[in-house]
């Protein structure tokens, strides 16, 4: 590219403030400014909820824009599946002491159901049910955790196939009725851990 033309392109960059790639700026790094530092812990209970509390400011935000929703409908889908797939597994963690690897959330639902009933009075066997129902439909539309991040899955076939629109308040509120019940078991689980 001719000299010119570049520095142009330089002087428009810092004109209107387009920040500039440079090679030696790690892109991970402690933090300095405490309002915006985020502590990384070893426990995947707290990236389970930070799954789910990133959907749903990506919610509140297509809400605010409407013309964002079609471009987060992808990443909202996505971080709410893997908000129940750790949900899944912490709580077959905590009961069984056994860490399960894997993205099936059919495998980790049969393994955690049991758990789950058991575990908790904070729902009865309808809700558990419905939350069952939900997890399934989960499992239908992304068995493998790939269906929001790829338009194609491995063998090249469409993903997302029959899903013509969603409805992201809609889709947000099913989402807090079924982590009232996943947050009420994985907390009784903790609590009977704390007594024994």
């Amino acid at each position: 590219m001719d000299e010119r033309i570049k520095n142009k392109i330089r002087k428009l960059r810092e004109q209107y403030g387009i920040p500039t790639a440079e090679k030696e700026v790690p892109l991970f790094q402690p933090g300095v400014d405490e309002s915006c530092v985020a502590i990384v812990y070893p426990s995947n209970d707290i990236r389970t909820l930070g799954f789910k509390m990133a959907a749903d400011k990506l919610v509140d935000i297509a809400l605010k824009n409407p013309g964002c929703a079609d471009y987060l409908v992808y990443s909202i889908a996505y971080l709410y599946r893997m908000y129940i797939e750790l949900r899944l597994k912490t709580i077959i963690e905590s009961a069984k002491h056994i860490y399960r690897k894997g993205h099936k959330l059919e495998k980790l639902l049969k393994e955690a159901k049991p758990v789950i009933k058991n575990s908790s009075q904070w729902f009865d066997d309808q809700e558990l049910e419905a939350v069952e129902e939900k997890i399934e439909e989960f499992c239908k539309i992304d068995p493998s955790s790939d269906a929001w991040r790829y338009s194609r899955d491995y063998d090249g076939d469409p993903t997302l196939e029959g899903i013509q629109t969603v409805d992201l308040k809609h889709l947000k509120q099913v989402m807090d009725s079924i982590s009232t019940a996943l947050e009420g078991s994985y907390t009784a689980i903790f609590e009977d851990r704390q007594v024994e």
